[in-house]
């Protein structure tokens, strides 16, 4: 059902994974994914750090692929104002071990740019991101991916003119989709969203791409309200006849969801990879 209906039942406790989970699980699954990132960069053996733009986080990663697997963009989560690509780098190296190519990109975060601003800037690197595969003469299909806040943008980034004929997929890893619900939370002082903004950025009202072929996932031990978002979204792009998977992972809070869906190993992980495997047959 709409974040609305969940007005009644603490929207902070539904929509703020740090809140769900609580300050010590959060805290202890980011200093993890940190320490495990830095021990496994090594595994790594791409180009980090290109820049598409003046800012200092207006850089990207980018590690070649097998030729006959498709390249995955990779948006970090951390609802727009916090974390960095560098945190993710053990889940490359877990989609890295399937041959998948992977471009790992960074973005400017609020409050000292808007999401409008964020949304722009990662337009333009998506532009800068072919440019260097053009060159490289990685002519692979494209996958997006993205966590909570890089779920969202994901969606959207799907709409880039350049990507039309490229993009196979979108995977959406437990995303914030109806964006007016930020608004409402504590988030909003650093993330500042208008209510024209709000509206604007709405993937169910704003619909992401019609072509590519959709993931989307959530932890099975998220906050009902927050799984609803992965619901609503799913069923939004059924109904418009998008081929869109919808799962959800066994008892995975928001942070370890990423943990196991990246790793082709593990349950999740690996009907994803296959799936994403699939788009280029």
């Amino acid at each position: 059902m709409s974040w609305n209906e969940w007005r009644s039942h603490d929207l902070e406790a539904q929509f703020n994974p740090r809140t769900a989970v609580g300050v010590d699980v959060a805290t202890a699954s980011l200093d993890l994914w940190a320490t495990q990132s830095k021990a496994r960069k090594v595994e790594l053996t791409g180009r980090f750090d290109l820049p598409y733009g003046a800012h200092q986080l207006m850089r990207f990663d980018l590690h070649l692929g097998a030729a006959d697997k498709p390249i995955i963009i990779n948006i970090h989560g951390g609802y727009w104002r916090a974390l960095d690509k560098a945190d993710v780098n053990h889940h490359m190296a877990d989609l890295a071990k399937t041959g998948f190519g992977l471009v790992n990109i960074n973005y400017p975060l609020c409050p000292e740019v808007s999401l409008t601003q964020i949304i722009e800037h990662l337009n333009h690197g998506v532009e800068e991101v072919l440019k260097r595969l053009d060159d490289a003469e990685q002519q692979q299909p494209i996958i997006l991916m993205g966590h909570s806040a890089g779920a969202h943008i994901a969606l959207h980034l799907s709409n880039h003119s350049n990507l039309k004929d490229r993009l196979v997929g979108v995977v959406g890893l437990s995303g914030i989709y109806e964006t007016e619900l930020v608004r409402e939370l504590s988030v909003n002082e650093d993330v500042r969203l208008t209510e024209a903004e709000a509206k604007r950025w709405n993937c169910v009202t704003h619909m992401p791409l019609l072509g590519p072929a959709y993931y989307i996932a959530v932890g099975g031990g998220e906050p009902s309200g927050w799984i609803d978002q992965s619901w609503v979204m799913a069923s939004t792009l059924r109904q418009r006849g998008d081929p869109t998977e919808f799962h959800v992972c066994g008892g995975l809070h928001h942070f370890n969801l990423v943990d196991c869906i990246s790793d082709g190993a593990q349950q999740d992980g690996k009907r994803l990879h296959e799936w994403m495997l699939n788009l280029y047959c």
